[in-house]
């Protein structure tokens, strides 16, 4: 982008150009928000759509502000038209892994990659003084209504909610080490927006509505800024009529390049399912539904090990319940239960027998903010989702902070 009311943000040295799609500031004070795209080399959809919000900023010359800053995710892939080149870039987010990749001369391929959008990443932490808002956009190979997905603390509920689409909670309990929860944990607002199939032309439509909504949600624009806000909404609201607003993941079918797995044909997102329904098939036999709901992502390209997620509706009652327990802090109460008790060494994680704590155990934590995280031999550790942001050091960025 070019003009005199852009300020655009350098790129460190390490990255390429064609990192930085676009970088948009008018000086006036606010929120930085940051849209990755094409994290996954066969979803340019969210690219395209960056590019559009960019020209119609500057176009219009519109007083943002803050900042917006559009990331291409993974550019080798992008440029191969292929999903990865040698792993997921949207794995292996993992504080640990993050600081090793920062602290290393070269790397190759996802790795190259990975450690340049955490450098760049790092700088933007140290600018923040709020929480940075990160919104990830992809798309699937399956077709059907798009979608947001989020951990599920309050901060990202409220930028999720004023999505007009399906919200998904679960997703970091069932893929591990995602660019999502690695930004969630250290306290910043962070969503995931599937706009639709790969190639649908609907789909760029989709991210470019979610990213101007985005802007506003996050306080870098006005509603009355955004001249046709309304009827993004509701195309948005339209392409998602009849689904529930808010689904939780029950299963995920993890797949493996040896398994033969193969969908069968014909599923999109949010379809129903029945319980003895034949899914897929795998070398050793066929896949069928063992519940009554809902199925997401099922897997239509080559590469990805997520053969298919499962989902099931979340009332609006229990929403309102998990709000007022967080609010009060009640978790403190947790350890009263029959078989847990504090971990010794980690803070606000728990440690469950289940042989003790036998009943809905995953649903009754979810309810006061804790996840999954890890077992530890035959008990399970939950940990609660780092509810606020706090301001760290840079250098700290590049390992998990305490919750």
């Amino acid at each position: 982008m070019s003009g005199s009311t852009l300020h655009p943000t350098p790129a460190p040295e390490t990255a390429r150009r064609d990192r930085v799609i676009g970088s948009y500031s008018t000086g006036r004070p606010g929120p930085i928000v940051v849209v990755t795209a094409g994290v996954h080399g066969n979803e340019p959809a969210g690219t395209l759509a960056l590019r559009r919000v960019f020209d119609a900023l500057e176009r219009d010359r519109v007083p943002l502000k803050g900042k917006l800053l559009g990331l291409a995710g993974n550019v080798d892939a992008l440029a191969r038209k292929v999903r990865f080149v040698e792993r997921d870039l949207n794995r292996g987010w993992h504080s640990d892994l993050v600081r090793d990749l920062l602290a290393r001369g070269d790397a190759a391929a996802e790795d190259r990659e990975q450690r340049e959008l955490a450098s760049i990443f790092v700088g933007l932490f140290a600018e923040a003084r709020t929480p940075v808002t990160f919104l990830d956009v992809h798309s699937t190979s399956a077709g059907g209504a798009p979608f947001c997905a989020i951990s599920d603390t309050m901060r990202n509920r409220r930028l999720a909610f004023a999505l007009p689409v399906p919200v998904i909670l679960g997703l970091e309990e069932s893929i591990d080490g995602t660019m999502l929860s690695y930004l969630d944990d250290l306290g910043h607002v962070a969503c995931v927006f599937e706009g639709g199939q790969h190639d649908d032309p609907l789909t760029v439509d989709h991210d470019e509505d979610a990213i101007w909504i985005t802007l506003v949600t996050a306080g870098c624009l006005a509603a009355s800024d955004v001249n046709d806000l309304g009827r993004r909404r509701a195309r948005l609201e339209a392409a998602s009529k009849g689904i529930p607003h808010v689904v939780e993941i029950v299963h995920r079918e993890a797949v493996g390049p040896d398994d033969g797995f193969v969908m069968r044909p014909g599923y999109v997102n949010f379809q129903s399912i029945r319980k003895g329904e034949p899914l897929a098939a795998r070398a050793d036999g066929e896949v069928r539904s063992t519940w009554n709901a809902r199925i997401l992502m099922p897997l239509y390209q080559s590469q990805g090990d997520d053969g298919f997620f499962v989902v099931r509706a979340i009332r609006k009652f229990w929403l309102h319940v998990s709000t007022a327990l967080r609010k009060l802090r009640l978790h403190v109460l947790l350890p009263v239960l029959p078989g847990v008790k504090w971990h010794e060494s980690r803070l606000d994680t728990l440690i469950v027998d289940p042989r003790v704590a036998r009943w809905l155990v995953l649903q009754i934590f979810h309810l006061f903010g804790f996840r999954r995280r890890t077992d530890e031999g035959d008990r399970l550790v939950f940990s609660r989702r780092r509810p606020d942001f706090r301001k760290l050091a840079p250098v700290d960025y590049g390992s998990r902070p305490p919750a």
